[in-house]
C-alpha cells in the first residue's frame, strides 16, 4: 500500500508540472501575440559589412526591434535589403531615415532610425498598398567619410607637391625675411600699445584734476552769487528808502508851493504895488519850484519801478562760467 501511495504521489507531482508547464507557455504565446512586430524594408547602396541577423534597430538611441533578413535586392543587385521588425506601436513617421552606425570599436553596426516630425502620418498610413513599407536610407557619417577617403587623400597628395615646388631656397628666404618682419612689427605695436596705456592713463589723471577743479569752481561760484544776491537784497532795501523819504520831500515841497500860491492869491494886490521887477522874481522862483517837484517825482517813479537800474545805470549781463 505503502509503494502505491508513493507512485500516485509523483504522477500526481509530475501531472502538477506538467499542467503548470503547460500554462506558462501559453501564457508566453499570448505575450508574444500581444507584442506584435511590424515589418519594414530598408535598402542601403552602400556596404552594410558588420551588420547581421538579429542586429538591434534603434529609434532615436532606443532600441525598439531587430534586423530580421539580409539580402541583396533582386531587382537591384547595388542595393541591399534589410528586413526589420520594430512593435507595432512603434511611431515610425513618413519622414523618417534609416542608416547604419557603429557599435563602438568592435566592428559591429545597427541600424538607427531618425528624424520624424510630430506632425507628420505614420508610415504605414502612407505605404498602405504595399505588404512592407519601405523606410528611407542616408548613408551614415562614417560612410560618408569613407566615400570621400579616397579623393580627400587625392587633395592631400596634390596639396603636399604644391608645397614641395613652393618651398624653393629663394621662397624659402623671403618667407624668413616676411616672418622677421612680422616679428619687428608685433614689437613695435606692443611698445605702441603700452605708451598708449601710459596716455590714456594721463589723460584720465588729467581729467580727474580737472573735474576737482570744476566742483572747487562751482563751489566758490555759488558762494559769490549768494553774496551778490544778499547785497542786492540790502542795497533795493536802500533804494526804497531812499524813495519813500524822496516822495516825503515831494510832499514837503508840494505844501510849501500850495502855501506860496496862497500867499499870493491874499496878497495880490499889495504886491501889484509892489514893484514889477520883484513879482516877476517871485513868479519865476515859484514855476522853478514846480518844475523841481516834477522832477523829483519822476525819479520817485524810477526809482520805485528799477533801483538796480536807477543805481547801476541799466541792466549788468551775467559772465558764464566756463
Amino acid at each position: 500500500m505503502e509503494t502505491r501511495a508513493s507512485y500516485a504521489l509523483v504522477g500526481g507531482f509530475i501531472l502538477a508540472l506538467t499542467a503548470a508547464l503547460f500554462i506558462a507557455i501559453v501564457w508566453l504565446a499570448k505575450v508574444q501575440f500581444d507584442k506584435a512586430s511590424t515589418p519594414y524594408r530598408i535598402y542601403f547602396s552602400g556596404s552594410v559589412t558588420g551588420l547581421v541577423a538579429g542586429s538591434p534597430v534603434r529609434y532615436r538611441g532606443v532600441a525598439v526591434g531587430r534586423v530580421t533578413d539580409i539580402r541583396i535586392d533582386p531587382g537591384n543587385v547595388e542595393r541591399i535589403e534589410v528586413k526589420v521588425e520594430v512593435p507595432k506601436d512603434t511611431p515610425i513617421k513618413s519622414d523618417a531615415v534609416a542608416s547604419l552606425e557603429p557599435v563602438g570599436v568592435t566592428g559591429g553596426v545597427y541600424v538607427e532610425i531618425a528624424g520624424g516630425s510630430q506632425e507628420a502620418p505614420l508610415l504605414r498610413e502612407t505605404q498602405n498598398n504595399v505588404d512592407v513599407p519601405v523606410i528611407p536610407s542616408r548613408p551614415s557619417n562614417i560612410a560618408s567619410l569613407l566615400q570621400e577617403a579616397p579623393h580627400l587623400l587625392e587633395n592631400l597628395i596634390k596639396l603636399s607637391d604644391s608645397l614641395a615646388g613652393f618651398m624653393t631656397p629663394d621662397n624659402q628666404k623671403a618667407f624668413a625675411s616676411m616672418l622677421a618682419n612680422l616679428a619687428s612689427t608685433a614689437g613695435a605695436a606692443n611698445g605702441t600699445v603700452q605708451d598708449a596705456g601710459h596716455l590714456v592713463n594721463e589723460l584720465r589723471g588729467s581729467v580727474r584734476q580737472i573735474s576737482q577743479q570744476t566742483e572747487a569752481l562751482l563751489v566758490d561760484t555759488r558762494a559769490t552769487v549768494n553774496t551778490v544776491g544778499s547785497d542786492a537784497k540790502r542795497i533795493s532795501g536802500n533804494l526804497n528808502q531812499s524813495a519813500e523819504d524822496v516822495k516825503v520831500l515831494t510832499r514837503n515841497l508840494n505844501q510849501t508851493v500850495e502855501q506860496l500860491r496862497g500867499m499870493v492869491e491874499e496878497n495880490r494886490g499889495p504886491i501889484r504895488d509892489f514893484t514889477s521887477s520883484g513879482l516877476y522874481d517871485l513868479t519865476q522862483l515859484i514855476g522853478d519850484l514846480r518844475t523841481l517837484s516834477n522832477n523829483l517825482s519822476r525819479v520817485t517813479n524810477r526809482i520805485e519801478n528799477d533801483p538796480s537800474g536807477f543805481l547801476f545805470g541799466g541792466r549788468q549781463r551775467g559772465v558764464e562760467v566756463k
